[in-house]
């Protein structure tokens, strides 16, 4: 599995929010989305708030590839649903404390929010 390059990974992650582009089903990705993430252990997660209404979250599920960009870092993705319950705890912290105190910080970890999670993995 390829992981983050630790200084790409703490840029994009110190930020409020990265653009997200989920591929379509022709290879395109036009629309970009302003989303939350958190890094956790290394790694980069991802949830839809509205689940299938959102956006990027029905083609990410399709396509299971995409792209993100902040702090100067432009990578291509691919997404990976991601079921482990230790790793779901510790994204739930971590969405509380960056995000507080905004009031869709504690949402963040509730379902049925929690189950849209999405590892977002670097394709190079």
């Amino acid at each position: 599995m390829t992981t983050w390059n630790p200084d790409e990974l703490s840029r994009i992650a110190e930020l409020e929010m990265f653009d997200l582009s989920a591929q379509l089903e022709d290879g395109t990705m036009p629309k970009t989305v302003g989303i939350w993430a958190v890094a956790v252990d290394g790694r980069l997660f991802v949830r839809s708030y509205t689940g299938l209404a959102g956006k990027w979250y029905a083609p990410a599920l399709a396509s299971l590839r995409g792209r993100v960009s902040a702090g100067g870092v432009t990578k291509d993705v691919r997404f990976e649903r991601v079921g482990d319950e230790a790793i779901n705890a510790a994204i739930d912290a971590e969405y509380l404390r960056k995000y507080t105190p905004s009031p869709y910080a504690p949402e963040m970890g509730q379902e049925p929010v929690r189950s849209n999670t999405l590892e977002v993995i670097p394709l190079d």
